[in-house]
């Protein structure tokens, strides 16, 4: 198996086309996050992409001479928890232009690569100028993001044996001494550049020091600094070049003829007999199995771009979920109009595009009941009783314009966007936040209520006239169902979690073909009771004792189960 980072697709057809097991990986690409004013900053992930097997592969290939850049988008950085009230990102800000995560991501890399060479393996690399970077690691929680570490790494720092390195550029290089790869390198002399010479490391042999002879270099400067190695290092073999133009020409020589000849036991089917395999000296039966492998992978790869298509344009024309539970600003306050409208509301006016004042709300919303004004969020961290209250002030004002009292004030904020909905506190708000708005007769509600909501609709859990009227509540608003019976939580589970063990206190009774709502991380679900039994015989109905009920879907053993009164 191979695995290749950042190849040129021309080199990746060539070793496809030579019946390489190929699997890409990336060390990622520069972000272009323009950082143009003093207080800009973005918080960011690492966009490489490496299997999680990596130390598993026989060969791995690297070329660090070019590299991609990508535009700062917003949705490809949401910050993941990696502890329960926890989370943790990289930090870019001003003046910085360019955010660079390749040196860290080979930094990561590098200890896959580590534990690869521990065993008879081929590591490639075709390299240029050094890049050097500097990171700082953020922690963000409920109450602040602040600085918890920084470091400096190195893209060249692939493996624990690299020797010194030092930055020179150049295009004359000749071969340093004989040897079986020779030959190829003569091809390509005339068209390679470097960015980057190499120290022959030493080592202490018979009291003295000495040249390290499992470094063997390849080509060298006309100031004789080695510009391409071979390194024996452990159990592997690591292999350092320049930036060839004829990269695909080169590569595939090098994988074809040369390396089969030195590493005999990780090419069985490649070099002298490798025609054996390239579909010319088949077997018999071969063929037609072969060709019901093709019609296979065909029909697979059409079905598999198809569902990519859907999720695509399932992620376009949803995206407004997304929205909710990352944005802030404009584009929260355009997802949560989405969403009202989506949710039935004929009137909802973004009053940004209506009027210049700061202290408006972001929402109006013209309803049967009256008017709903909507103050809207999205913070790093939790809301202050400053914000928290500043709709009362716009509810009082338009009542007064209106010359009535049908005005309601509702708060809805994104809160600790940058962690995962379920790592958030929630609900985020006080005690004394809460019992204020009960006072003041406003709502707060946060956009992962109206997320987890949207679902509950489509689940049949929910309806959208239920969500409508519950906008209107006071203090915190919960988007449940109203009226709600705890029925219990499993004390035993069984068949997969069809079958549930529940001990019923007498205050309802449950009947086959009864509808329960399973409740779990916050989220609602329906299911039907299929049968009841109590003491091991079938019944119809229970209300009291130790009832085993079995369901139309599984559910886990802490999951509450509720029903409609």
């Amino acid at each position: 198996m191979v695995c290749a980072f950042d190849i040129s697709d021309d080199v990746k057809e060539s070793l496809v086309k030579s019946k390489f097991n190929i699997q890409e990986g990336t060390t990622g690409s520069t972000i272009k996050v323009l950082n143009k004013n003093r207080n800009d900053q973005k918080l960011l992930n690492l966009n490489y992409e490496s299997p999680s097997n990596l130390h598993e592969f026989d060969i791995v290939i690297f070329d660090m001479t070019k590299g991609k850049e990508e535009k700062y988008d917003q949705n490809k950085h949401t910050i993941k928890s990696l502890q329960a009230k926890k989370a943790v990102a990289l930090l870019s800000q001003y003046p910085q232009d360019i955010f660079d995560p390749r040196p860290f991501s080979i930094n990561i890399i590098s200890g896959e690569i580590s534990e690869l060479l521990t065993k008879s393996s081929i590591v490639i690399v075709f390299c240029s100028t050094e890049v050097n970077a500097h990171y700082d690691i953020v922690e963000i929680d409920s109450y602040q993001t602040k600085i918890s570490d920084s470091m400096n790494y190195s893209n060249l720092n692939f493996y624990s044996g690299l020797p010194q390195i030092k930055s020179r550029t150049g295009k004359r290089v000749k071969i340093s001494s004989n040897n079986k790869l020779s030959s190829l390198l003569e091809k390509h002399l005339d068209k390679v550049s470097y960015g980057t010479t190499f120290i022959h490391p030493k080592k202490w042999f018979k009291q003295k020091t000495e040249l390290d002879n499992s470094f063997i270099p390849l080509l060298e400067n006309d100031q004789g600094e080695v510009v391409s190695y071979f390194h024996t290092y452990n159990e592997g073999s690591v292999f350092v070049f320049p930036d060839f133009e004829n990269k695909e020409s080169f590569t595939s020589e090098l994988l074809n003829s040369v390396l089969p000849d030195m590493f005999p036991d990780l090419f069985p089917y490649h070099g002298q007999f490798g025609w054996l395999s390239n579909g010319e000296y088949l077997l018999p039966g071969e063929e037609g199995l072969l060709q019901k492998k093709a019609e296979l992978e065909f029909e697979f790869e059409n079905n598999l771009q198809s569902i990519k298509e859907s999720i695509d344009n399932t992620r376009v024309e949803y995206n407004f979920l997304h929205d909710l539970i990352s944005q802030s600003g404009d584009e929260l306050v355009k997802a949560i109009q989405k969403y009202m409208i989506w949710l039935g509301f004929e009137s909802v006016i973004d009053m940004d595009e209506q009027v210049i004042d700061v202290f408006e709300e972001d929402l109006q919303i013209e309803t049967d009941k009256g008017l709903l004004v909507i103050e809207i969020k999205g913070i790093g961290g939790t809301s202050t009783d400053k914000a928290c209250s500043q709709i009362s002030k716009i509810k009082y004002r338009r009542a007064e314009e209106r010359g009535k009292f049908d005005v309601f004030g509702l708060y809805i904020v994104n809160h600790q966007r940058y962690m995962a909905p379920k790592s958030r506190t929630n609900p985020p708000f006080t005690e004394n936040q809460l019992k204020d708005s009960v006072r003041e007769k406003r709502g707060l509600l946060t956009t992962y209520d109206l997320y987890q909501a949207y679902f509950m609709i489509e689940k049949g859990v929910l309806s959208k006239c239920d969500v409508r009227n519950s906008l209107y509540e006071f203090g915190l608003v919960s988007l449940e169902p109203k009226d709600l019976i705890l029925i219990g939580t499993p004390s035993e589970i069984f068949k997969n979690g069809t079958v549930a063990i529940l001990n019923l206190s007498g205050n309802c009774t449950i009947t086959k073909g009864t509808t329960l709502i399973a409740r779990k991380d916050g989220g609602l679900s329906n299911l039907v009771v299929d049968s009841i039994q109590l003491d091991g015989v079938d019944v119809d109905e229970a209300s009291s004792g130790e009832v085993g009920i079995c369901l139309s879907i599984p559910i886990k053993k802490s999951t509450e189960l509720l029903m409609k009164a």
